[in-house]
């Protein structure tokens, strides 16, 4: 007798809450609901080792057994996932361009490229010719361009294509300094060695160059969907990049792809923070406190009407929730998946000092309504050392 699989919609799903128990409830609640067939890997994505064992004990918890279960990372998984649609022999399983090889790849460029007039700034810092000052500093430079190529792509393919300038988030070009040349020409160096000496087109290939060719091949509709999980669950990041959430919402078209995400705050609150006009929302999944603008209020006078550690320490909370709001369209979600709850706050103030601030923070109450318990000895929820 054969078991029927169940049907898994493919889609976006992005659920918010301000406490993980809350998500996981959630999470376990839908797998429940949805099951897998008996021999298929479910798929976790997390952000840390940590939270890779957490969720291993919550899965056992949750489900009787922690079995056929894969819990990794995203990164390391997209680019398996780049490698099984675009082609085994058109990605690499390594790029020449990760961290490790690039460390290797810059200890021989470097003294190559010092004297010119632009790399004065790397020529000082190894005057003294120490082989390990020099294994430092190109340790420092391949950890700096690969977070390049995860979060500043648009600047890698400006000083591939001889640029020398930075583009803000509103796409405005400005001029390097020009103690900052020295980074565009190094990028220039580095792509032209690798294609020099590799006998393979497919190791120049860094990450960005990949994730583009993947977006056009998901919107061509050319890619060999039957190679893809049914279902992926990303839980308890709390920020990614947004090639990373490109590539989560092009695979959305053909996986069910979850994404808990710790938020704070029930409310929008994208505008408390410096920096907000370069982040203009054309869309907000959350609602204003009170239907009030704080975009139109000047920073300096956001103390009254929002939480001070919210403004203080969110930013990049923020960066990520509004970056999310770019691929959220809660209400689709709600009408394909009409059974889910996907604003998760909880409602409780809580009797300890920490769940009062929780929940000033959740409502992001200005100090002027934050409630004023009597102060108890014996609460030790919060403490400084």
């Amino acid at each position: 007798m054969s078991v029927p699989i169940s049907t898994i919609t493919p889609g976006l799903i992005i659920l918010h809450g301000n406490q993980l128990e809350q998500l996981r409830a959630a999470v376990f609640a839908w797998l429940r609901l949805h099951p897998l067939a008996p021999l298929e890997q479910a798929l976790f994505l997390v952000q840390s080792n940590g939270i890779a064992e957490w969720l291993k004990i919550a899965v056992a918890e949750e489900l009787g057994v922690c079995a056929a279960t894969r819990i990794d990372l995203p990164g390391r998984f997209l680019w398996g996932v780049y490698r099984s649609m675009l082609g085994r022999d058109q990605v690499p399983s390594r790029s020449a361009l990760d961290k490790a090889p690039l460390t290797w790849r810059l200890m021989r460029l470097i003294p190559e490229l010092l004297d010119q007039d632009d790399f004065l700034p790397l020529r000082h810092f190894l005057a003294d010719g120490n082989p390990e000052r020099r294994l430092q500093l190109a340790e420092r430079l391949a950890d700096l361009l690969d977070q390049y190529q995860v979060y500043r792509a648009d600047w890698l393919n400006d000083w591939a294509e001889g640029r020398d300038v930075l583009r803000n988030a509103s796409g405005e070009l400005k001029d390097l300094l020009p103690d900052q040349r020295w980074q565009a020409q190094l990028w220039r160096a580095i792509l032209t060695d690798v294609v020099n000496n590799s006998d393979d087109a497919a190791d120049a290939l860094g990450r960005v160059t990949v994730h583009q060719r993947f977006l056009e091949q998901v919107a061509s509709g050319q890619l060999p969907v039957s190679k893809l999980p049914r279902r992926v669950v990303l839980f308890g990041i709390s920020a990614m990049p947004q090639q990373t959430l490109e590539a989560l919402a092009a695979l959305a078209k053909h996986t069910q792809v979850i994404l808990a995400v710790p938020n704070p705050c029930q409310f929008y609150w994208g505008d408390i923070i410096e920096g907000r006009e370069l982040l203009k929302a054309q869309h907000k999944r959350q609602q204003a406190r009170k239907g009030l603008d704080l975009s139109a209020i000047p920073l300096d006078q956001l103390h009254a009407y929002s939480h001070p550690l919210l403004a203080g320490w969110g930013r990049m909370g923020r960066d990520f929730v509004r970056l999310l709001d770019e691929f959220d369209n809660a209400k689709a979600t709600q009408e394909n998946f009409s059974s889910l709850r996907i604003d998760l706050f909880t409602e409780e103030q809580g009797d300890s000092l920490l769940a009062g601030l929780q929940a000033s923070v959740r409502d992001m109450l200005p100090l002027n309504e934050h409630p004023h318990p009597g102060f108890n000895a014996e609460d030790r929820s919060i403490v400084f050392h």
